[in-house]
């Protein structure tokens, strides 16, 4: 049965993640448990599969493979409030739209819904699979859906960067809460989960046309207008909206314009009538539509009521959807994680007009939280370039981010603090030593009294120039993190020669003890 399982879980395989959940917080906004995440920063194996069911350590997967295929997939169903929260809605959903979908308790009480495949397919298929299942199931569609990347990219030097993981369920053999459930929400025993998790396992073919129902099934009943343009307005026709009138006319004023060409004006009053429940006034009607008589914005597919009915990758398609849209409304940003550096790394995905997601860095505070600078990044990643919120809206996306952001450790080691402990360790201990305070001047660490000295310009060097950081912040690092007094003046020859001074490093030493020998063989 192991085997199955980490054969149902093969995903990337040159890293894992890490769920440490003996350093644990909670979200008091939404009653979530919320571990320290962290990247392994080696291959996985099946031990470590092994170690996550005997519960040693909590694993996650990357699913998307170095070739651009899946082979299973997540729905992460994250409740605003994990205590209210009633698993049965979905259960009766998957079961009414009969969706290949294995629904198993997440670490935190909420669900994950997991499709698993008979064979690799695709990412990017799955992904578009898995969006065209969050409606059916009464889920936003920002709602995080693994793997998060149709592709895994490489950084600056070549490496692949591994994106986002998916925590495994069954730690500790399912004796957490992690664990599958049948449709009465009774928890399924490991081996029942294996069972039905081969059992539920489709092709790609008849995942494709499982989504294409979906997307006939939830569109039946809206008005044919809207059959060229923006799904989300022909499901908001389904009734007449009582509540987001402003939103959705300027969003109808949109694919008017688009379709309906001069006529526009026309078709908005007529729509003011036919699809509000509480018309505008006639004032109000022609105060619009002459404030719109100039260039307008495209849709703004993130505010209600339309974010909610959002069919992306059908709109795209779509000869009036938001390809057609000549200009940009503020980036939809999903997946967000800090990177806990010495400096924090701020790390998110940009949905595109074509429901691709773009990854983007963010290299400081500063920059993540200046709009203007923002979006310069985001041009600068995407080749796109978005329209500015008001400065009060964008504060309220920035406290939306942060409520949702999952914070990375990095690997132990890795960090520009750990580097540089190790690379003066090097150069102090195994560099070339400096017999004499006079050989300071050739590059060498003199030694003495429980002290070590060099030359700052040494060190520089010693570094090498694959070292991008200015001087002035390794400087800082080092003075803060290990302790380097600088600027110390040093007697050499009875000059004065100012230097770096920190406490001797230590080495563990093995005692070598002479054999005796009784005499020589010859």
């Amino acid at each position: 049965m192991e085997k199955e399982f980490i054969e149902l879980f093969k995903g990337y395989e040159g890293d894992f993640g890490i769920a440490d959940m003996s350093n644990t917080s909670i979200d008091s906004d939404k009653n979530k448990i919320k571990p320290n995440y962290e990247w392994a920063g080696r291959p996985i194996t099946d031990k470590d599969y092994l170690d996550h069911l005997s519960g040693k350590k909590s694993i996650g997967i990357q699913p998307c493979r170095i070739d651009k295929t899946v082979q299973f997939g997540c729905i992460d169903v994250d409740p605003p409030d994990y205590g209210a929260f009633k698993i049965e809605n979905y259960l009766a959903s998957i079961q009414q739209h009969k969706l290949p979908i294995v629904p198993i308790l997440s670490k935190s009480g909420g669900l994950h819904c997991y499709v698993f495949l008979k064979e690799p397919i695709p990412t990017i298929d799955l992904i578009e699979a898995l969006k065209a299942f969050l409606l059916p199931l009464g889920l936003k569609p920002t709602t995080e859906v693994f793997p998060k990347q149709k592709e895994l990219q490489k950084d600056d030097k070549g490496d692949i960067k591994p994106g986002n993981f998916i925590n495994l369920p069954y730690y500790n053999n399912g004796s957490s809460n992690r664990y599958a459930i049948d449709k009465n929400n009774s928890k399924l025993s490991f081996e029942e989960f294996i069972k039905f998790a081969n059992e539920s396992k489709v092709d790609n073919e008849t995942l494709t046309k499982l989504v294409e129902e979906a997307h006939r099934n939830i569109l039946l009943g809206t008005d044919p207008e809207f059959e060229d343009g923006p799904p989300c307005l022909a499901l908001c026709s389904k009734t007449k909206l009582d509540d987001g009138r402003d939103r959705f006319m300027y969003n109808y004023m949109v694919f008017a314009k688009k379709k309906y060409k001069d006529k526009w004006p026309d078709q908005v009053s007529k729509a003011n009538y036919s699809y509000l429940d509480d018309p505008w006034d006639k004032a109000k009607l022609d105060s619009k539509i002459k404030a719109w008589k100039g260039d307008t914005a495209g849709h703004t597919c993130y505010e209600d009521p339309i974010q909610d009915k959002c069919l992306r990758s059908v709109c795209y398609k779509r000869p009036f959807g938001v390809k057609s849209d000549k200009n940009n409304a503020f980036p939809e940003i999903t997946d967000f994680q800090v990177i806990k550096y010495a400096e924090p790394e701020y790390r998110f995905n940009v949905v595109m007009p074509n429901d691709d997601k773009i990854g983007v860095v963010i290299p400081n505070l500063k920059s993540m939280t200046i709009q203007g600078e923002l979006l310069r990044l985001i041009w600068s990643q995407t080749f796109i370039k978005f329209d500015t919120l008001k400065p009060k809206v964008f504060d309220a996306k920035l406290n939306e981010w942060s409520k949702n952001i999952q914070k990375i450790t990095p690997p132990k080691g890795t960090q520009i603090d750990d580097r540089l402990a190790e690379e003066l360790y090097q150069y102090c201990i195994n560099g070339p030593p400096a017999p004499q305070r006079k050989q300071l001047h050739l590059g060498s660490c003199f030694t003495e009294a429980g002290f070590h000295y060099f030359r700052w310009n040494s060190f520089v060097e010693h570094l090498g120039s694959s070292w991008k950081i200015p001087e002035e912040k390794i400087g800082q690092i080092l003075r803060d993190k290990c302790h380097v007094e600088f600027n110390y003046s040093f007697n050499v020859d009875g000059k004065t020669l100012k230097v770096c001074k920190v406490a001797q490093l230590h080495t563990d030493l093995i005692e070598h003890t002479p054999v005796e020998r009784k005499g020589t063989n010859y």
